[in-house]
């Protein structure tokens, strides 16, 4: 990515981050969620004041109100107020922790919303840390339906490595995985990031039909092997309602 094309992501994920959220974000906040350096990240903060796409008092950097819900923040923020009722009615009727997530373009996952479990015993996760593609459902399941020149560039930006015991470092196996996901419509992934913790995505398509978002249910794997079936049938027809909601011209 040269350093044009990757200056205007960083622009666009900055912006695409304060659509997300309400409260203000100050200068470290915004570089550890987007993984960059405080000075590049102060650098952006200030020029979008400048310009009246961000505003700032004493608590931080936030979006103008007269932006919310406009152009800025895209799809991406249409696609996080259609998902949080969706969200929260899985975590109801499934009993375990819903998320949705999309990829970044450094090719990590970042989940953008939540709904956790009641139970005492669940999985959590921060919406803050971002996730490696190649050992986590939503990015194996974002992969099995890009193009095959993107696949490649992901998986070398990744610099696969192994997290746990369970992690899946061999690229044909890898790749094999996609496959499979593609065929079934949602990818599994057993204590491949985090030991002890399993989970489901399917996709959610954009009104182009290319693939933009995941969504997951994830457990203690002791439960989600029990209850494999079930929390597939719900992340599978969760995501094709989002799918068709955001299709819908209101």
């Amino acid at each position: 990515m040269n350093e044009l094309v990757k200056s205007s992501v960083r622009t666009l994920e900055l912006l695409e981050l304060f659509a997300a959220v309400q409260e203000p974000l100050g200068v470290s906040d915004v570089a550890r969620r987007l993984e960059m350096p405080k000075s590049s990240t102060q650098a952006l903060l200030t020029t979008l004041v400048a310009r009246g796409y961000l505003s700032k008092d004493i608590l931080g950097y936030f979006l103008p109100e007269k932006l919310r819900g406009s152009w800025v923040g895209g799809i991406q923020n249409r696609l996080i107020s259609i998902s949080k009722p969706v969200l929260e009615a899985m975590a109801e009727e499934s009993q375990e922790s819903a998320f949705i997530g999309v990829l970044t373009a450094e090719a990590k996952v970042k989940y953008l919303a939540k709904a956790i479990s009641q139970n005492e015993i669940r999985y959590d996760a921060s919406l803050d840390h971002l996730r490696p593609i190649y050992c986590t459902s939503m990015g194996l399941l974002m992969m099995a339906y890009s193009s095959s020149d993107d696949v490649a560039r992901w998986l070398k930006l990744a610099k696969i490595k192994s997290i746990t015991k369970y992690t899946e470092i061999n690229l044909e196996k890898i790749y094999a995985v996609i496959r499979r996901a593609y065929k079934d419509g949602f990818a599994e992934l057993k204590d491949g990031n985090i030991e002890g913790a399993s989970g489901v995505s399917a996709p959610i398509f954009g009104p182009s039909g290319a693939i933009i978002a995941a969504l997951n249910l994830g457990a203690p794997t002791w439960r989600y092997e029990q209850s494999r079936q079930k929390l597939i049938q719900i992340v599978c027809r969760e995501a094709k309602l989002i799918t068709r909601r955001l299709s819908k011209v209101d």
